[in-house]
C-alpha cells in the first residue's frame, strides 16, 4: 500500500483568470478558477492529521473499499449518492438526428450532480488575484543570476532570468529592450533611446523563462524591460505583436 501525503498548504484563496469571450466577440469575459489539486492521498492524509486516533493505513483501506463499491454500483447502471456530496449517474452519449440513427450499443459516460452541501462549501472562497488572459507576455519574476537574488536590480553584462508565461520571443518585431525610466516612473516612448538585447545574448528562449545577458548599461540608471513577441507556434506567428513591461529595474 502506498504512503499518503499531506498537502503542503491548504487555502481558501484562489486566483481567477478572465478570458475574452471569443464566441460572442462582444467584449465580455468568462472566468476560470486556478486549481490547487487535492489528490485522493491528500484527502486521506488531512483526515488522519485531524483525527490522530485513526490509523492512516486503515483509513486508506476503508476508502479503497468504498471506492470499489461505488464503481460496482455504476457498473450495474445504478445512480450513486457519494457521501451526500452529490450524485453520480450513468448517461448516454447520443447525437442521433432521428429514431433510425440511434445505435443499439451507444457509449455511456458518467455525470455528477452536486448537492447543496457542495455549493455551500465553496461559498467562503476568497479571490487572491484576477488575471486577464490576453496571452501577452506575463512577467512574474526577474532574477539577477550572478547575484542569485530576485529584486529590482540587475548587473550590467551579466545573465538575467525572467520567469512567467507566454514569454517566448518570436516574430520579426519581437525582442527584449531596456527602456529608460522618466521622472514619473513611466518609460521613455522614444524607441531610439531603448537598448535592445541582441539575439546572440538571448541564450534561453522558452514560454516560461528567458535567459539573456543584460546590455552594458550605466550603473545606477533605471529602466523598464520591454518584451515584444508574436510567437504562436514553431510554424506560425501571430498577426498581432504582444507587449509587456516590467517594473522599474535599477542597474548595478
Amino acid at each position: 500500500m502506498e504512503n499518503i501525503a499531506k498537502l503542503d498548504e491548504s487555502s481558501t484563496i484562489v486566483s481567477v483568470t478572465l478570458h475574452e469571450n471569443g464566441l460572442k466577440k462582444d467584449g465580455t469575459y468568462y472566468a476560470t478558477v486556478s486549481r490547487n489539486k487535492a489528490t485522493f492521498k491528500n484527502t486521506l492524509a488531512e483526515i488522519a492529521e485531524a483525527n490522530k486516533g485513526i490509523d492512516p493505513f486503515q483509513l486508506q483501506f476503508t476508502a479503497i473499499i468504498m471506492q470499489k463499491q461505488i464503481l460496482k454500483f455504476l457498473k450495474q447502471g445504478k445512480t450513486v449518492n457519494v457521501l451526500d456530496l452529490g450524485t453520480l449517474y450513468p448517461a448516454m452519449k447520443c447525437n442521433a438526428k432521428g429514431k433510425s440513427d440511434v445505435p443499439e450499443n451507444s457509449s455511456f459516460c458518467v455525470k455528477f450532480t452536486p448537492s447543496p452541501l457542495v455549493h455551500q462549501a465553496v461559498g467562503d472562497i476568497s479571490i487572491d488575484k484576477i488575471v486577464y488572459a490576453d496571452e501577452a507576455p506575463e512577467i512574474r519574476m526577474i532574477t539577477d543570476v550572478k547575484a542569485g537574488v530576485c529584486d529590482d536590480t540587475l548587473t550590467a553584462e551579466q545573465p538575467c532570468c525572467i520567469q512567467g508565461g507566454h514569454l517566448k520571443i518570436g516574430g520579426e518585431e519581437g525582442g527584449i529592450w531596456f527602456a529608460p525610466v522618466e521622472a514619473d516612473g513611466s518609460y521613455n516612448k522614444d524607441e531610439s533611446t531603448w537598448t535592445k538585447v541582441s539575439d546572440s545574448e538571448l541564450f534561453r528562449n522558452k514560454p516560461k523563462e528567458l535567459y539573456f545577458f543584460v546590455p552594458a548599461l550605466t550603473s545606477g540608471s533605471q529602466y523598464r524591460i520591454i518584451l515584444r513577441t508574436s510567437f504562436l507556434t514553431k510554424q506560425k506567428d501571430r498577426k498581432k505583436v504582444l507587449q509587456s513591461e516590467s517594473d522599474i529595474i535599477t542597474i548595478n
